[in-house]
């Protein structure tokens, strides 16, 4: 009788490799082959659709003038961000500026109207505002590369935490959040995450020694288990196990990208500062 589950999850761990291999390489040649205003417009495609998502967990199916508005807004962030950082703080303004009105035009209770204007102008900067900061990385001398350099950090993280969860997990990280998460896992994806910067480092920056490219993937697959935790938090609170069933394996855009939206504003920090 064990030996059904045991089958259902290599077929599950097939099922996300296969759907985790197309992306990452159909992402790897955008990235490096795409114009940036390409880019933009599928980083702003993503933003949508992970709006999308996160409005459909929390507003149980009620959409009105402040959930469209959410979802537009989103989309226009990394659009904004083509001008760079200046372009995306003036956007991120405006964002505040529409939520709040579109919350009043709404024409609930007030207490109600600013509740929501809350709420929506976090979802947009979520899911529209942190996702854009690639788009000034890759804009910098360079900067293609290192978008590949978080997107490997973060996924070095995540398959580390599984296997090493998997294998050695025993005491939980978050129970209440996220029940399947243990600290061993999160040392495993920390270690694997060192390791995968430090060969990057190694490999394709030149600039970089290999350990402080190691220590930046470290610090990379880290904060992108905060995200994760976080995008579960929204998940528990909804009450449902993915975001969508998008992605065969994964679950919805927000599942795939909830490490990648705390990873890519630090990262760019750290560039501006380091380099």
């Amino acid at each position: 009788m064990a030996a059904e589950p045991v089958k259902s999850r290599w077929a599950d761990l097939g099922l996300r490799v296969a759907t985790g291999l197309v992306l990452f390489v159909g992402i790897v040649l955008l990235i490096m082959l795409a114009p940036l205003a390409a880019l933009a417009g599928l980083v702003a495609l993503v933003a949508m659709l992970g709006m999308g998502e996160l409005l459909r967990m929390t507003t149980a199916g009620r959409w009105g003038l402040a959930e469209f508005a959410a979802l537009g807004l989103a989309a226009a962030l990394p659009l904004c961000a083509l001008l760079g950082g200046a372009g995306l703080a003036a956007g991120l303004l405006v964002a505040l500026l529409a939520s709040s009105i579109a919350a009043v035009l709404a024409g609930d209770d007030l207490d109600l109207a600013w509740d929501k204007m809350t709420r929506r102008f976090w979802d947009v900067a979520y899911c529209g505002g942190l996702l854009a900061c690639v788009l000034p990385l890759a804009a910098l001398p360079g900067g293609r590369v290192l978008v590949i350099f978080c997107i490997i950090s973060v996924a070095a993280a995540d398959v580390g935490a599984y296997f090493a969860g998997h294998q050695f997990g025993r005491r939980k990280l978050a129970p209440r959040i996220s029940p399947g998460k243990t600290i061993e896992g999160l040392i495993g994806g920390a270690l694997l995450s060192f390791a995968v910067g430090g060969a990057f480092a190694a490999l394709w920056l030149a600039d970089t020694i290999w350990w402080l490219g190691g220590l930046v993937g470290l610090v990379l697959g880290l904060v992108s288990v905060g995200g994760d935790l976080l995008e579960s938090s929204l998940k528990r609170q909804a009450g449902v196990k993915d975001s969508s069933g998008l992605l065969p394996g994964h679950g919805g855009v927000l599942d795939r990208i909830d490490g990648h939206v705390t990873a890519f504003p630090l990262f760019l920090l750290i560039r501006v500062i380091w380099w």
